[in-house]
């Protein structure tokens, strides 16, 4: 069995830097939003974090290799239509059905589950590690993984409060891996509307999933990776902490992110607030009211006052 240690929930939560502490671990390999390993990866041919284009990466070739025979034994094009057949939003009442609905689910992915299986065996075998980290976050992605032979897949949800969030996904940030391009940009009412979607999904996909709140983790960072490690079955060592709130990060190799997987050297882990004083209040307002029913699930209703 291949052990994922899968990081889902919402884009702009902060999954980037939790995947690389982690990865730090011994015994742990962080690999980035592997789900776009195919369009970024083989397409795209963009930089893998350890600074090499993604074709001239070691490791990544070494993945190739033992999965597919090398980068011309797979078909990117055809992976990616795949990925949009089983990922798409309107999927998730197929994967909430009955057992019946389930399997002809899966049968319709075709051979998309026995690849992944193969890519993530590769990413084992090639780092020696226990567990791969995967920061995708898109829960139906996370289902889909679920399906592939071989996977035990287990799920920390990440949750931030959905006004930071949709200020972040409206803050121009450039790609050091894309000259002249930018993060993806969305604005408020989408932005919302997706926080509420993908944070609602992973208590139905995974009951026994680990929640993580960013606030928490970034308050708290030691203690929140330590009960991360013990929930993928392994032991806490210091790993990267040079303190309870800093961290030594070594090069590593993730296909994608957000542009801080390429961070590296002595990283303090500090809180995000620079949308409680720079977001507009209409946008502050709008968002608290479109994700008000579960803002005090997460809690986050005192923080809306």
């Amino acid at each position: 069995m291949v052990e994922v240690l899968y990081i889902g929930g919402s884009g702009r939560s902060g999954s980037t830097i939790l995947d690389s502490i982690l990865g730090q671990f011994e015994g742990f390999m962080s690999v980035g939003e592997v789900r776009f390993i195919w369009k970024r990866g083989l397409i795209d041919d963009r930089l893998c974090s350890c600074g090499e284009a993604f074709s001239d990466c070691p490791f990544w070739t070494e993945v190739l290799d033992r999965a597919f025979g090398g980068a011309s034994g797979i078909d990117p094009a055809r992976i990616l239509e795949l990925m949009s057949r089983g990922t798409r939003a309107r999927r998730i009442l197929t994967m909430l059905g009955g057992a019946r609905r389930r399997e002809a689910f899966v049968r319709g992915l075709d051979e998309l589950p026995e690849v992944l299986s193969r890519l993530y065996a590769a990413i084992r075998d090639t780092s020696g590690a226990r567990v791969i980290v995967d920061s995708s976050k898109l829960p139906t992605y996370g289902y889909v993984l679920g399906t592939a032979p071989g996977i035990d897949l287990r799920v920390v949800h990440l949750v931030r409060d959905p006004r930071a969030a949709a200020y972040s996904w409206q803050r121009k940030k450039p790609l050091p891996d894309k000259r002249g391009a930018y993060m993806q940009r969305q604005g408020t009412l989408r932005s919302s509307a997706l926080w509420m979607l993908w944070n609602t999904t992973p208590s139905l996909f995974w009951p026994d999933r680990m929640r993580i709140r960013y606030e928490d983790f970034v308050r708290e960072p030691s203690a929140i990776v330590e009960r991360i490690v013990a929930y993928a079955g392994e032991e806490f060592e210091k790993g990267p902490f040079v303190a309870p709130t800093e961290v030594e990060l070594e090069p590593s190799h993730s296909v994608a992110g957000n542009p801080s997987r390429f961070t590296t050297g002595r990283v303090a882990i500090q809180p995000d607030e620079e949308w409680r004083r720079r977001m507009r209040p209409v946008d502050r307002r709008l968002v608290t009211a479109f994700t008000w029913p579960l803002l005090g699930r997460y809690g986050y209703r005192n923080a809306a006052r």
